[in-house]
């Protein structure tokens, strides 16, 4: 008879009675146990829902009545993706082709990403190939017996693949309370792809290789970010320049400091001992007299150097290029740091540099911003439009923004070279500029002490941080670790949370004198000063499990 349960050779009606009813499981935030409830037949799933979406909305809001909001929430949230095409009064339609089942919308659920190269997400089939193929190839799995198994285990029953797209929509706690109900369920709940999603809705953007142990990684991860919260620091100093460090980068092997003694130099970030000088020395020594004491100068560049203070520097894999007060820009080669090329067309000093694949990107005490082809040096457009020195720019695409001492940030085409939108809301000059990634978000700082958030967009300003003392002379927008961080004249720096504008950390015991530059990544903050020296404050000091991250 149609809607009447058929047993299965391979999993009888006997047998389906002794399994474990999914209504037992009561869920909470911080402990997961199993409780056997009788089931009451007026919470079964009403006999007039048609459709197959329905029926699984049915099972995922049927037995987690008694369980905590959040969860519950979580799980309708996970059913609500799990849509099927309309049908008759039963899903054995689902066997023919004139009612082919679809799962979510391609936006949600399960992120296949293709470098994942072992993600058993990515082989040659589909989430909703398999809900066909598994409710149809069994007479079990047809009509009312469909309710029944829904109100069992599911974890038992469902493909991987759906059991993962529901776990996904769980939190790092959830997951973890999920372990012990039963060894599916820890298998399930620990599955690293579903760590994955998790990993990524709380930290954002990872690169992903295959084989990542996603949860062992939340947890460094998790442990790190309590370290930034409770401000857990070593800090080791850098010396070496004579005076006045202005402008600092470093990456995962080096660090490149520009100083106002007309030198640059690279830094081991491991041992911290300087290991080349670009600029103008008395000596130029073998590289073998580095380690031979204090008093060792590292060998010299060639005579092609800055003659005055170099005010700002950027690299990438490529080029390194600074800026200075003798009103150039010099490109230098990362491998060999021989000079490359000098770019001369400001009349002062310039004040900062950024450049993409294509561009290079310079602005001047001479209020204008200078755009110069990356290959060959050539001059490809002056902005001008300010009315004062500009400190600071930043490019993403074909947008450029810049920050002035007349108290304006403007948005500038480079196509065009037109200004698009004028942002005001400080009232005195303006020191430093951060453009986000995604080039929809902008971070000011300046000498009314505070520090905005606008949108790129609208123009609007979205937050204001209130809590330096002084010019705030220095910005980093970390996007990816949702953090500003910020120096200022008033000896401190501080880490702010992007997202709700709170101060974080504030860090005001390691200089005596103005801080000029700080950079930041997930492990560590650098900045530099007045005083000559370059700091590196690290969080991860003994942590151990350091390596999944890096």
């Amino acid at each position: 008879m149609p809607g009447t349960p058929v047993a299965s050779p391979s999993r009888p009606r006997s047998a389906l009675k002794r399994l474990p009813s999914y209504k037992s499981l009561s869920f909470s935030t911080s402990k997961l146990s199993l409780s056997h409830v009788t089931p009451d037949p007026a919470n079964r799933c009403p006999p007039n829902k048609t459709d197959g979406s329905s029926r699984i909305e049915n099972f995922c809001s049927h037995p987690i009545k008694s369980t905590s909001s959040g969860v519950r929430r979580l799980l309708r949230k996970a059913s609500h993706s799990l849509r099927f095409t309309h049908c008759n009064d039963t899903l054995d339609g689902m066997k023919g082709d004139k009612c082919p089942g679809t799962l979510g919308d391609g936006e949600s659920g399960i992120v296949i990403d293709d470098r994942d190269n072992d993600c058993f997400y990515a082989i040659d089939t589909t989430v909703a190939r398999k809900v066909r193929e598994f409710f149809g190839a069994s007479p079990l799995f047809g009509g009312s017996s469909l309710i029944v198994l829904l109100s069992v285990d599911f974890v038992k029953f469902l493909p991987p693949e759906i059991t993962a797209h529901i776990f996904s929509f769980l939190d790092h706690q959830s997951l973890v309370n999920c372990e012990p109900v039963s060894r599916a369920w820890m298998a399930a709940a620990r599955d690293r792809h579903v760590w994955r999603n998790v990993f990524r809705a709380e930290h954002g953007p990872w690169k992903s290789k295959p084989g990542n142990d996603w949860k062992r990684m939340f947890k460094v991860r998790q442990e790190l970010n309590l370290r930034w919260t409770q401000g857990r620091v070593t800090a080791k100093y850098l010396k070496g320049h004579t005076d006045s460090i202005y402008c600092v980068q470093f990456d995962d092997k080096k660090i490149i400091t520009g100083s106002r003694d007309k030198t640059i130099r690279i830094w081991d970030i491991g041992t911290g001992e300087c290991i080349r000088v670009l600029g103008q020395g008395s000596r130029s020594l073998s590289p073998l007299h580095i380690a031979n004491g204090d008093n060792a100068t590292p060998r010299m560049s060639s005579p092609d150097h800055h003659r005055a203070s170099v005010l700002c520097l950027q690299f990438d894999d490529e080029i390194l290029v600074s800026g200075s007060s003798d009103y150039t820009c010099i490109v230098w080669s990362v491998h060999t740091y021989m000079p490359l090329m000098r770019l001369a067309h400001h009349t002062a000093g310039v004040l900062d540099v950024c450049f993409d694949k294509k561009y290079i990107v310079s602005c001047s005490k001479d209020t204008s911003v200078c755009i110069w082809d990356r290959k060959t040096g050539r001059l490809f457009r002056q902005l001008t439009g300010h009315r004062g020195p500009v400190n600071a720019v930043a490019i993403r695409g074909n947008l450029i923004v810049s920050a002035s001492g007349d108290a304006l940030i403007k948005l500038w085409n480079v196509d065009t070279g037109k200004c698009i939108r004028d942002f005001t809301g400080h009232n005195r000059g303006l020191a430093c500029v951060q453009f986000s990634e995604d080039a929809r978000t902008i971070v000011s700082g300046g000498n009314d002490q505070d520090i905005r958030i606008w949108d790129a967009a609208s123009g609007e300003c979205i937050k204001t941080l209130v809590g330096h003392q002084s010019l705030v002379r220095t910005l980093h927008l970390d996007s990816r670790n949702r953090r500003i961080i910020s120096g200022s004249y008033d000896q401190s720096v501080k880490v702010w949370d992007l997202s709700s504008g709170k101060l974080v950390l504030d860090i005001q015991r390691f200089h005596s004198t103005w801080i000029l530059s700080a950079k930041a990544d997930y492990r560590r903050i650098i900045s530099t000063s007045q005083d000559n020296r370059t700091l590196m404050l690290d969080f991860t000091t003994g942590m151990k499990d350091l390596e999944v991250l890096e």
